[in-house]
């Protein structure tokens, strides 16, 4: 069984202009006045990365969805055209001093494409520490499926933050970088 053939996916830092269609991905934003708020906080941080479809634009990475497996290619230094926002994904490094994906939503049309993989990759490449983290409710099986298939484990789990729906924390370690949490900003560890 062959899988389908996507169109490329661009993911890039998200810029003011693309709040707007930020908030048109994510429904949970179309009714809640916090999520915007928290959209364009995210953005004004640089926290904020966008997926779109389409063309690659300077400090782009493109993938080829699905299909290739995510793997990506520097972008181009030239400006094409770009697809309406697909997905985003916010990225802080406020968690005990290591990567944390706080956001990730995609777009319903889009869902299945590639889109969420692309920008996990992408967070991935960003992240300034050794090990990136993530959580999402227990009753979010896709989620889940796509951490699982991303080599992500679960690390614990909070609750009461969601009434009987648990969030389940995720973590990978990020090979090749630099061990977070013992210098400046980082966890502090207790004895005992």
């Amino acid at each position: 069984m062959t899988e389908p053939d996507f169109a490329p996916v661009m993911v890039r830092q998200a810029r003011p202009g693309d709040v707007r269609g930020i908030e048109e991905a994510d429904l949970v934003a179309r009714v809640d006045r916090d999520r915007r708020r928290f959209i364009r906080h995210s953005v004004a941080e640089g926290a904020a990365y966008v997926a779109v479809f389409g063309g690659v634009a300077a400090g782009a990475v493109a993938t080829g969805g699905a299909a290739s497996g995510g793997a990506g290619a520097a972008g181009s230094e030239s400006t094409t055209t770009e697809g309406a926002v697909v997905g985003y994904l916010v990225l802080e490094h406020g968690f005990f001093g290591r990567g944390f994906i706080s956001m990730l939503a995609v777009h319903p049309d889009h869902r299945r494409a590639g889109v969420a993989t692309a920008l996990v990759h992408h967070a991935e490449r960003a992240c300034r520490s050794d090990r990136l983290f993530t959580s999402t409710n227990q009753s979010n099986l896709v989620m889940q499926a796509l951490l699982d298939r991303l080599g992500y484990v679960r690390s614990g789990i909070v609750d009461h933050l969601d009434p009987g729906d648990p969030e389940l924390i995720y973590s990978r370690l990020l090979p090749g970088r630099r061990a977070s949490g013992d210098g400046p900003g980082g966890a502090v560890r207790g004895g005992g």
